[in-house]
């Protein structure tokens, strides 16, 4: 069995997961999945996204195991056409922070913006998230591919900005709206890893080389949504 047929496999072992269960969530074929499970092959594309999903873990772990396997937490969203039920809330939609970012001018930006998606209160408790520090901006990019795309909605808790090693955050580098796994690195520095590592190689700052490149934190990403239309 292959690197990734075993990660596949114990993922389905800790979530209770049949061979059943990837069919129907995966969409592939049962043939195509006992490929995958015994190292004939690996999953791609479309495919790989939506295992992923199934296994609630990102696609990079499947594939390559180095970053940590927990995906993000499923929120269900609406726009602001949608009634307001009693266990919804409301958060500010940026949706083009990108280019806010890029002016310097990114409070103004938050202070003014009227856009709104919906979430579910429930989720926002079990994430202990404070409802002032929720929002939603737009993805810019394609740094985060296959994991999160250009122009997908990221769900950002703007009240969590502590590096926490192999985390997803909203960050703007340089006048440059970003989002990217951040770690850790001794005295003060950090490390900055794209998904698409390929096309977009790790970055490396000393606390003094983030502060010279305006290095900000805008927040901690706790799920997302592929490119949604307004």
């Amino acid at each position: 069995m292959s690197a990734v047929g075993d990660r596949i496999s114990s993922r389905m072992l800790e979530l209770g997961l049949r061979h059943t269960d990837l069919v129907i969530g995966s969409g592939a074929s049962k043939g195509t999945v006992s490929n995958w499970l015994n190292g004939v092959n690996e999953p791609t594309g479309s495919r790989l996204i939506d295992l992923a999903k199934v296994l609630n873990v990102s696609p990079a772990w499947l594939i390559t195991g180095a970053q940590p396997p927990t995906q993000f937490i499923r929120v269900d969203a609406w726009d602001s056409n949608t009634p307001l039920d009693d266990d919804e809330i409301e958060i500010p939609f940026y949706k083009d922070f990108h280019l806010a970012c890029g002016s310097g001018a990114t409070g103004e930006a938050l202070d003014s913006e009227t856009r709104r998606l919906r979430l579910s209160k429930a989720t926002i408790k079990a994430l202990g998230i404070e409802t002032k520090n929720a929002c939603a901006m737009t993805a810019s990019g394609d740094s985060m591919t296959p994991i999160i795309n250009d122009k997908d909605t990221i769900y950002v808790d703007r009240g969590r900005k502590t590096i926490k090693d192999g985390k997803i955050f909203a960050i703007c580098h340089g006048g440059l709206f970003k989002v990217k796994y951040l770690y850790n690195l001794p005295n003060g520095g950090i490390r900055i890893v794209s998904a698409n590592a390929a096309e977009f190689p790790e970055e490396r700052l000393t606390a003094q080389e983030a502060l010279d490149q305006e290095f900000i934190i805008e927040g901690w990403v706790f799920s997302y949504q592929a490119l949604m239309s307004w």
